[in-house]
């Protein structure tokens, strides 16, 4: 039993004597560089909406500011969508079966839009008119399961902020494009993030 010790012994002696010769002599080849993964931009982090919400009813045109009705109370609503004498050729209506201006801009004061039932809507709640055709996300949006909420989940800790559709969407063209995704994870930003962390402040609770 003890030739059997002794000789594993001396066997486990070999194999390290080994090993700290071939790490002498570099038989294992070069060391490997590390890899150096740059940080994530701080623009993938932000809580900026993706698109500038417009708040009033205005268009700015050769250095003036005009408001939707200083024009349109004496235009007559075009019924050729995308006239050449157009005002706006700088929007594209690609919005599925909507292809037409007034099915949510209000015919009677543009400064405002429309419902189904030709209700005027405030500007400043346009998402009531996406609700006209797109009960399903719409109630997703309301649920916070849809579209972004920032600043607090926890309402007794401060305000729950939810962008609108239109903060997100082009109502034009709410179809996003093509958009490069933020890189991976690396664990410079995971040590970092962590070390930010505390309990208070990220309390699920």
């Amino acid at each position: 039993m003890r030739t059997d010790s002794t000789n594993y012994m001396w066997w486990m002696s070999g194999v390290f004597v080994v090993l700290t010769l071939s790490f002498m002599f570099n038989v294992w080849g070069d060391k490997r560089d590390i890899i150096q993964h740059p940080l994530t931009e701080e623009k993938h982090f932000t809580k900026q909406p993706v698109r500038e919400v417009k708040l009033e009813p205005t268009l700015y045109q050769d250095g003036y500011m005009y408001r939707c009705n200083d024009c349109h109370k004496n235009i007559e609503p075009s019924t050729v969508q995308k006239s050449f004498f157009s005002a706006h050729p700088d929007i594209v209506l690609e919005h599925g079966a909507n292809n037409y201006c007034l099915t949510c801009h209000n015919v009677t004061n543009r400064e405002t839009f429309t419902d189904l039932n030709h209700n005027e809507i405030p500007f400043t709640k346009s998402h009531q008119t996406c609700l006209q055709c797109h009960g399903p996300i719409y109630r997703d949006w309301e649920k916070g399961v849809h579209g972004r909420m920032n600043d607090f989940w926890d309402s007794s800790k401060g305000e729950i902020r939810k962008l609108s559709c239109v903060a997100c969407h082009d109502p034009h063209q709410p179809k996003f494009k093509p958009m490069k995704p933020a890189p991976g994870p690396n664990i410079q930003n995971l040590r970092k993030y962590l070390q930010d962390l505390t309990t208070e402040e990220h309390s699920h609770e």
